[in-house]
């Protein structure tokens, strides 16, 4: 089985992220998941936006910059990949010299990242 959970776990706290990734292991054994993380430094950047746009009663919550952490939580979960969001995707003139600049920085910092694990 193969799993996407884009933008979705940034919402939790660490704790329901943990049970989620148990509860995946315990009844989808083998299972792999591409998700994405937001590092601390991203956190802040996406909840000052949101505080901005005048949402005030939400805000993302879960932060990890390396998965090998996860690895820690159960013995069954282990870290196939992780990579920068921007890493792989071409950079295009036409986005400007501004785009350029924010995705290579968000790649250097690593705030962004995209992580393959198997449960």
């Amino acid at each position: 089985m193969f799993m996407l959970a884009g933008g979705v776990l940034d919402w939790f706290d660490e704790l329901q992220v943990k049970q989620f990734f148990l509860l995946l292991a315990d009844n989808f054994p083998g299972a792999e998941i591409v998700l994405n993380a937001q590092s601390r430094l991203w956190r802040l950047i996406s909840n000052w936006g949101l505080r901005r746009t005048g949402i005030k009663d939400i805000a993302t919550k879960w932060v990890l910059k390396d998965a090998r952490k996860m690895e820690k939580w159960d013995k069954r979960i282990t870290v196939l990949d992780q990579f920068s969001a921007f890493k792989n995707i071409p950079r295009d003139p036409a986005w400007g010299a501004q785009v350029e600049r924010w995705m290579n920085f968000t790649d250097r910092s690593r705030m962004y990242n995209i992580f393959h694990l198997r449960v």
